[in-house]
């Protein structure tokens, strides 16, 4: 009886343990929930296109997706991140969750910093960044530009090393899957202040300085429309150590090769980076950038073939402010003005983004319109983040 007796206890202590293990919970910075897990992935990568760090998990109790900026089990810290981001962002309504959450878009990024390797520079002077970090220029990062090169030369083409390298030579190389280079660029991002500190064109030599602690290990993002982002940390200390791994080039510089995966028949984009004025067609001049990737992607991918989705946010107004017969697609100049309602907006805004592709040479067969109206806005209409709902979204049909 005794023996029963102690087993039972020893039984019961596991089975506290265990409760105890599998009941531990975290704290969550959430800035936004969904019913429909396809909206929750989309407002993530809107946050993420903000430069905040951002992942979903499922509420299983109400079935509902929790988009969230920070998740740890130190609530002092999730609740400064909160308060943060209702001060200095337009996530104003950001909330601390306590509980569990299951799955997740992404992988795990890292919210405790590793440790990095000591290995102070030999001149900490003229090696030490701000902790708050203007966006790149030419004192902060010395880019050496490759020289035109000429059909004999093309492929042979090797960019020029910095005369003088005051930090640590760095190269970034962008590939597919199966080997072909992509242009592009990888930012350098601070995901706690929602800034892009540095932009890194690749086929380049570039001269970066050291980091603050703060920014360290640095967070490395390559987000090229038609592929699948890739976020990396790198300490500065000591490259080798980057997922993947990175190695010195007969030069000396640190090569850090990335990995790009193409979109594929089903798959969704949002281009976060394409923005309208008000009520209109016209977009404003940034956009040009990510509409330029969607060309480089079309004419890479021959056998490709979209489906170009307009949305908007609710029209109070019956006018619209059209590309005119000028095809001034990034000024109101020349503009034309128009009347109709939210559904025929967000098929003037498809329509316009398919006309820039068919001007850049991409057969008009490739690319279908679908005008969705206000029917699928992913944030409130008067919201901080209601510019979402002005969107255009790219769905691959065939590859």
């Amino acid at each position: 009886m005794k023996n029963i007796v102690t087993r039972l206890a020893v039984m019961a202590f596991f089975v506290l343990i265990a409760s105890a293990t599998f009941a531990q919970q975290y704290h969550y910075a959430v800035v936004g929930v969904f019913a429909v897990e396809i909206n929750a992935e989309k407002f993530t990568g809107y946050v993420r296109s903000r430069l905040y760090y951002a992942d979903y998990g499922l509420y299983n109790k109400k079935h509902l997706y929790y988009v969230y900026t920070l998740k740890s089990t130190n609530r002092a810290e999730v609740q400064a991140k909160v308060t943060s981001l209702q001060k200095e962002s337009e996530f104003k309504d950001a909330w601390l969750y306590t509980g569990v959450l299951e799955g997740g878009a992404l992988p795990p990024v890292v919210i405790e910093k590793p440790v990095v390797q000591v290995d102070p520079p030999k001149d900490t002077t003229a090696a030490v960044i701000p902790d708050v970090a203007p966006p790149v220029t030419a004192d902060t990062v010395t880019v050496a530009e490759i020289p035109a090169a000429t059909p004999d030369s093309a492929a042979n083409a090797e960019p020029e090393v910095p005369a003088v390298v005051r930090g640590k030579l760095f190269r970034f190389v962008l590939q597919t899957a199966d080997g072909k280079p992509v242009k592009g660029e990888v930012h350098n991002v601070d995901f706690n202040r929602g800034r892009d500190l540095a932009t890194y064109k690749t086929d380049k030599y570039i001269d970066i300085l050291r980091p603050s602690n703060a920014n360290n290990p640095m967070s490395l993002v390559c987000g090229i429309f038609g592929y699948k982002e890739v976020v990396r940390f790198m300490d500065y200390n000591n490259p080798s150590t980057i997922e993947g791994g990175a190695v010195q080039d007969s030069k000396g510089a640190w090569v850090i090769p990335y990995t790009l995966e193409r979109m594929k028949k089903g798959d969704v984009s949002v281009m976060y980076h394409v923005a309208f004025y008000k009520d209109a067609v016209v977009m404003l001049p940034e956009s040009k950038s990510e509409l330029d990737e969607l060309v480089s992607m079309m004419t890479n991918n021959p056998n490709y073939r979209i489906k170009i989705h307009g949305h908007c946010n609710t029209m109070n107004s019956k006018k619209i402010i059209a590309v005119g017969q000028s095809k001034n697609y990034f000024t109101t100049k020349g503009a034309e003005e128009v009347t109709g309602n939210a559904k025929e907006l967000s098929r003037l805004r498809a329509l316009a983004v398919q006309n820039y592709l068919i001007d850049h040479g991409i057969d008009k067969s490739r690319a279908d319109i679908y005008a969705w109206g206000s029917q699928n806005m992913l944030a409130p209409e008067n919201g901080p983040s209601a510019k979402l709902n002005d969107r255009i979204e790219i769905e691959i049909t065939a590859n």
